[in-house]
């Protein structure tokens, strides 16, 4: 796993995963023709799909060390029924990473971690934001997320997720401050790449600071913007936008 301070131990990954998969696979049935509101065009079934598939593409990328190209996915797998593909998929996957252990190979984007571990961690927290998708399309209010897994949710979306986009010629280059939890992010919005640097001093910084699970949800789409947001956070925000 990329080093990070937030880390939780595997284990809490894998416990927390399947809590997560818990509720969502709960939310299937009553979300399959209610519009997604953090994923325009789709409803429940559309993001139902999509997770099982990513669930089985990394199953096979584990499984194999290299991810699926020629042929996937699978063309069975589009005559199963929403649910029970969602199971078959999720089976598949806890089956390969309770098979490995961590530090086994699996292609990733991210050059210096390419293990299973850097999966377990991403999966879980692709399940809990997933999860929070079909809660906010059944209208109901969204089941507080561990704390521990929003701190390290939002270490994770700015130093995993964010390297995803292509480099921004239009980017300010300034530094975006976050601020939650006793903890802070300073994001330098560089054009080639954002680069991030932990607990920093505030340095005359204008900051967003909130909730923790506010910042959390909010960073991937799924929150209000959280009172007034200073220019560079919502840059930032923007430009994470076209990375998720």
């Amino acid at each position: 796993m990329q080093t990070s301070p937030y880390a939780l131990p595997f284990e809490r990954y894998r416990e927390l995963l399947d809590q997560e998969y818990a509720a969502l696979s709960g939310l299937v049935q009553p979300t399959l023709d209610r519009p997604v509101p953090a994923c325009p065009g789709w409803n429940g079934e559309d993001l139902v799909r999509h997770t099982a598939i990513v669930f089985l593409q990394k199953a096979e990328t584990i499984r194999t060390g290299t991810r699926p190209s020629h042929g996937w996915p699978p063309v069975s797998v589009g005559s199963l029924p929403p649910l029970p593909l969602l199971e078959h998929c999720y089976t598949r996957l806890v089956e390969e990473f309770d098979a490995h252990p961590t530090s086994d190979p699996a292609e990733t984007w991210v050059p210096e971690d390419q293990t299973v571990g850097f999966w377990v961690r991403r999966l879980a927290h692709e399940t809990a934001i997933h999860r929070v998708d079909l809660e906010q399309a059944a209208g109901r209010s969204v089941t507080p997320l561990d704390p521990a897994l929003v701190i390290d949710g939002i270490d994770e979306v700015l130093t995993v997720m964010l390297g995803r986009g292509r480099p921004d010629t239009a980017a300010s280059g300034d530094v975006a401050r976050l601020e939650t939890g006793g903890h802070s992010w300073n994001v330098r919005l560089a054009p080639q790449r954002a680069t991030v640097q932990r607990d920093a001093e505030v340095d005359g910084l204008a900051a967003l600071a909130c909730d923790p699970e506010q910042l959390f949800l909010w960073l991937w789409g799924r929150a209000p913007a959280p009172g007034v947001v200073p220019a560079a956070a919502a840059e930032l925000r923007s430009r994470l936008a076209r990375a998720l």
